[in-house]
């Protein structure tokens, strides 16, 4: 009894010291800097990629610390490492497929490095007013040529009606004339503004179509109809619209499929928070809203893979069928 006492005793003792030697070298870690965990995160997919089989993982485990300490910032930030241990363990003990595996631990590595990439640009005034400068030159933000022919009709008429008031008197004295001439006045300008909408309203109709006068508001596209379009926007090169379309098809697939009613007023961050967080959908549509922000309210340019991928959750979130990519 007293040597299982006293082997009891040591094994205590054992589990301690262990527990407090792993506990220092938490604490010592050393520090590296934002460059070199960038080199660290390319690395892993460099290698993670080229690996046929789990079981010549064995030196990358080796490799991977149970995390990094990051100088970001001029502060210093723990990174958790030890999922890349516990899932090259999974697959090695025959619980999970290698490819799949495989494929998610890269695509987890991406989107680390770029969010630390993002994350450690703090954009100056200059950059923030040169954004805004290129923004505000777009077409959607330009005053158009019948915006500016109102605008110096507006101005003449003004000048107009000042003449006018100065040969009517001005005064006290004009009383009844001066009113009954801007009554008239008024008059018309309300008839005339009422036939400039309504000329604006059939101009803008296309020549073989009915003046709509219903109530009712246009029919909405498909997802299916919205996703092609993004497809072809894609292979036209503009990878800018193609996003924004992509992003639209899923907001629309995701409300046929009942999660949410459309809103035009409602933002992309309130979409997603509308999403239940046990939708099998949630990852994808996450990362089709950040790429739908960083290029369209960002002002980002467009990576080589943001139409593709964009194109690829479109398959994924069923607004596209088998083989639409393809043709």
């Amino acid at each position: 009894m007293r040597r299982g006492l006293l082997l009891a005793g040591l094994q205590l003792a054992c589990a301690l010291a262990l527990g407090l030697t792993a506990r220092a070298q938490s604490q010592t870690a050393t520090s590296i800097s934002l460059e070199s965990f960038l080199t660290e995160l390319s690395r892993l997919r460099t290698e993670i990629g080229a690996l046929e089989s789990s079981e010549s993982a064995a030196h990358i485990v080796a490799t991977v610390p149970e995390r990094w300490r990051v100088d970001f910032n001029g502060g210093q930030i723990d990174v958790d490492a030890r999922w890349i241990t516990v899932a090259l363990g999974d697959v090695g003990r025959g619980t999970k497929r290698w490819d799949a595996t495989r494929a998610a631990i890269l695509v987890r590595l991406a989107r680390l490095r770029e969010e630390s990439t993002i994350g450690n640009h703090a954009p100056s005034h200059v950059d923030a007013r040169g954004a805004l400068t290129t923004i505000l030159q777009r077409d959607e933000f330009q005053q158009s040529a019948v915006g500016r022919w109102r605008e110096q009709l507006q101005q003449r008429a003004g000048q107009w009606l000042e003449d006018l008031w100065a040969r009517l008197g001005g005064g006290s004295g004009a009383g009844r004339r001066v009113a009954i001439v801007l009554a008239w006045l008024a008059a018309l300008g309300a008839l005339v503004g009422l036939g400039f909408v309504m000329a604006r309203a059939i101009a803008d109709q296309p020549r073989d179509a009915v003046l709509n006068l219903s109530s009712r508001s246009p029919a909405r596209p498909r997802a299916r109809e919205l996703a092609l379009r993004a497809l072809r926007e894609a292979r036209n090169g503009n990878g800018r619209e193609a996003v924004r379309l992509a992003y639209t098809a899923a907001v629309t697939r995701l409300d046929e499929q009942g999660a949410w009613r459309l809103d035009d007023a409602r933002t992309p961050r309130e979409y997603l928070r509308l999403l239940r967080p046990n939708d099998v959908h949630r990852p994808l549509f996450i990362d089709l809203t950040r790429r739908f922000e960083r290029i369209w309210y960002g002002n980002h340019p467009v990576e080589p893979e943001d139409a593709s991928r964009a194109t690829a959750h479109l398959e994924e979130l069923g607004c596209l069928r088998p083989g639409d990519r393809a043709t």
